[in-house]
C-alpha cells in the first residue's frame, strides 16, 4: 500500500518551500494565463479581464487570511494580509518608507512581472489601475476605513529603484 503524505507530519522547512513553491505555481499559472490572452485578445482586453479576475480574488483571499489568522483591523493588518497574499509569498516583499498608526507609505523594488516583461523585451505592464483596484479591495476588507493612493506605478516611469509606490492611509 502507498504511504500517503499528510501535511501535518511534514517539518516546518517542508512546509515552508512548499508553500512557496505553491505560490509560484499560482503566478505560472496567472503569468501563462494573462500572456496567452494578451496574444489572443490583445493587452486592453487581457487588462480588462484580469482587472475582473484579481478583484474578486483578492477579496476572497483577504477574507480567509482575515479569518485564519484573526486580524481585527488597522494598517498594520493591512501589511499582514499583503505580505500573506498568495502571489506574493514567493516574490520579494515591498519595503516600508514611512509609517504611523495613520498613514503607511511603501514600495516594491522588485517586481516578478515587470522584470519577466523586460526579460522578455516587452513594454512595462501598465499595471496602476488593477493595482490600485486589487490593493484598494484587500484593505477595505481588513479595514473598512482604509484608503488607497498610488504615488507611482506603470506606466509611470520608474522612479530610482522603485517599480511602483503606495500610501495606504485611514
Amino acid at each position: 500500500m502507498m504511504d500517503r503524505i499528510q501535511l501535518e507530519k511534514l517539518p516546518k522547512k517542508t512546509l515552508i518551500e512548499l508553500i512557496k513553491m505553491y505560490s509560484r505555481n499560482w503566478q505560472t499559472l496567472d503569468g501563462l494565463w494573462f500572456g496567452n490572452t494578451e496574444a489572443e485578445c490583445g493587452l486592453d482586453t487581457a487588462i480588462k479581464i484580469d482587472l475582473l479576475n484579481w478583484e474578486k480574488q483578492a477579496v476572497l483571499e483577504a477574507k480567509r487570511i482575515k479569518r485564519v489568522l484573526n486580524l481585527e483591523g488597522g494598517l498594520n493588518s493591512v501589511l499582514i494580509t499583503l505580505s500573506m497574499m498568495s502571489w506574493q509569498l514567493a516574490s520579494p516583499l515591498f519595503e516600508i518608507e514611512s509609517e504611523s498608526s495613520e498613514r503607511i507609505i511603501f514600495y516594491y523594488s522588485q517586481c516578478a512581472v515587470q522584470e519577466s516583461r523586460t526579460a522578455n523585451h516587452k513594454p512595462a505592464f501598465p499595471c496602476k489601475k488593477m493595482k490600485l483596484t486589487l490593493l484598494s479591495s484587500i484593505a477595505k476588507v481588513i479595514e473598512p476605513r482604509a484608503k488607497v493612493k498610488c504615488r507611482h506605478a506603470p506606466p509611470d516611469a520608474r522612479q530610482f529603484d522603485k517599480w511602483c509606490r503606495w500610501e495606504l492611509s485611514l
